[in-house]
């Protein structure tokens, strides 16, 4: 009976000291959308880092915004992700998951397709987020 219990005792406390160490090495990434829209983005689908004050100013003229957000790129990235030129609306983008791979970010881009009746207009789905990491960023899809 004292070897099931010290059994059960050492198989738990081998879980809790896995559990409780995993979730110290996961990092999780967070972001925060700034602007999306069905509208006004590029006619050629492309996924951008954005990591200077000059090319987030760019980034807003060419989406016709005036409202540039203020962003430490000393601590965040921008993130734009352009799904391109759509023959009707109903289409967006945006960001299915980030994770961390050693010294690099992987943001899993996610796209979506109108179902059934949309609006027959051209479309240019785009998506802009801070994301709060410096590390190098690749797309997947």
């Amino acid at each position: 009976m004292k070897n099931t219990i010290r059994l059960f005792w050492l198989i738990t406390t081998i879980v809790l000291v896995y559990s409780c160490s995993t979730a110290k090495s996961a990092k999780e990434i967070s972001y925060q959308i700034l602007t999306d829209s069905a509208y006004q983005g590029k006619k050629q689908q492309s996924y951008e880092v954005i990591d200077n004050e000059n090319d987030l100013k760019e980034l807003y003229r060419i989406i016709k915004d005036d409202k540039i957000p203020d962003v430490d790129f000393s601590k965040s990235r921008i993130v734009a992700l352009f799904m391109g030129e759509k023959n009707t609306g109903g289409y967006s983008i945006g960001i299915d998951e980030i994770k961390t791979e050693k010294e690099k970010v992987i943001i899993k881009v996610k796209k979506t397709a109108p179902k059934g009746m949309a609006t027959m207009a051209f479309s240019q789905p785009y998506m802009i987020a801070k994301i709060n990491t410096t590390r190098k960023i690749e797309f997947t899809e």
